[in-house]
């Protein structure tokens, strides 16, 4: 069961367009990144989601939460599905493009307009 930390970072779930958007809030770290990756996982369990994730509410992420967005992104590409980033927190920004951690995740500036989901083909 999640902890009410991890509950309360999880602000907003819903869908968008053919994909989900997920908001999150507050610090992501060791203490509600175990919580959060629950909810995560349960959203990326069937494979082939385009999932969204909103960090723009985010005041404090550590490693625990960029292992989470990792696991997240392993989780999703391997299984046919994509993962987005919605990030422009310079403190974020910085970690997430930090060159010893190698990642390479879609960042974008701004919630892109949503696909329907009868346009995919």
């Amino acid at each position: 069961m999640a902890s009410p930390l991890a509950v309360a970072c999880v602000k907003e779930v819903r869908p968008h367009g053919d994909g989900v958007l997920v908001v999150l809030c507050g610090e992501i770290d060791i203490a509600t990144a175990p919580g959060i990756t629950g909810c995560l996982d349960e959203l990326t369990h069937t494979g082939g989601i385009d999932l969204l994730i909103d960090l723009e509410p985010v005041d404090f992420m550590d490693g625990a939460g960029v292992h989470l967005l990792n696991r997240v992104q392993d989780r999703t590409s391997g299984r046919h599905g994509r993962l987005r980033l919605i990030c422009t927190r310079p403190t974020t920004l910085q970690l997430l493009h930090h060159p010893w951690l190698r990642l390479s995740f879609d960042i974008l500036d701004r919630l892109p307009a949503p696909v329907p989901p009868e346009a995919v083909a």
